[in-house]
C-alpha cells in the first residue's frame, strides 16, 4: 500500500506538499494513519466542547507522532493547532482540523 507512495497531504496556506512514504513500513504507516484519525476525532471533540485543554493534547500528540516518524508536515499541523488553541483562535483551529480531516478521507 505504501511502498513507492506519495502522500498528498494539504498544505494549510493554499497549496499541497507530499509526504514520502518510500521509508515507512507499511504496518507502521497504517498504524499512523489510523492514531491520526483518532487524534483528529479528539480535536473534534475538544472543538465541540470548546475544551482547549483537549485540543492542545491531541495536536501535541500529532505533531510529536508526525516528527517520530519522519512526517514533519504533520508534525507542522499538529503546532499550529496547537498555538492556535492556546492563543484562542477557535476559528483558526476548526479551519485546520476540517482539513486534516478532509485529508485522511483521501487515504481511505
Amino acid at each position: 500500500m505504501w511502498n513507492g507512495l506519495r502522500i498528498l497531504s494539504p498544505d494549510w496556506r493554499g497549496g499541497q506538499f507530499s509526504l514520502d512514504a518510500d521509508e515507512v513500513d507499511d504496518e507502521l504507516a497504517q498504524v499512523f494513519v489510523e492514531e491520526l484519525r483518532r487524534l483528529t476525532g479528539e480535536l473534534q471533540d475538544g472543538l465541540s466542547q470548546k475544551n482547549t485543554e483537549m485540543i492542545r493534547v491531541a495536536a501535541h500528540s500529532i505533531k510529536g507522532m508526525g516528527g517520530t516518524l519522519g512526517f514533519p508536515e504533520i508534525s507542522v499541523v499538529g503546532q499550529e493547532i496547537e498555538i492556535k488553541a492556546m492563543a484562542g483562535f477557535p476559528d483558526e483551529v476548526q479551519s485546520l482540523v476540517e482539513a486534516l480531516s478532509r485529508w485522511l478521507t483521501t487515504l481511505e
